[in-house]
């Protein structure tokens, strides 16, 4: 009967801590696409303020190769795989999947959105030692 109980409280714990995970960077973009993203930004009429409005401080403003302003909106969120938190085995096999979005946003000298590019990728990584 204890076997079970405890088997019962391994089973739920693991399933708890399944959906754990850490996240960095503009949680702004968190549930953006690029249907949705182009419905927001309009090449020409966009300003950089609207675009603050919208999503906030960048994570980086840095100037393209001709002097005109790009800011960049990242981030990432990454979720461990249930065998990393089962006692040992959690040692020797690892799953983890990442998911990146990317934001940059190229605005002309007067400030207005000159062209923009979104990029999401997904990646799994399953280790064993």
């Amino acid at each position: 009967m204890k076997k079970i109980a405890l088997f019962m409280m391994l089973a739920v714990s693991m399933t708890a801590l399944a959906g754990c995970g850490a996240s960095m960077g503009n949680s702004s973009i968190k549930n953006e696409s690029n249907a949705k993203l182009s419905q927001k930004i309009v090449k020409g009429q966009t300003t950089e303020s609207q675009i603050v409005q919208m999503f906030g401080q960048p994570v980086s403003k840095e100037f393209a190769g001709n002097g005109d302003p790009e800011w960049t909106y990242s981030r990432n969120t990454s979720h461990n795989g249930v065998l990393a938190y089962v006692p040992v085995v959690g040692l020797f096999a690892h799953a983890q999947t990442d998911n990146n979005k990317v934001l940059t946003i190229l605005f002309n000298k007067k400030g207005i959105v000159k062209n923009w590019a979104f990029a999401n990728s997904t990646s799994h990584l399953n280790a064993q030692f």
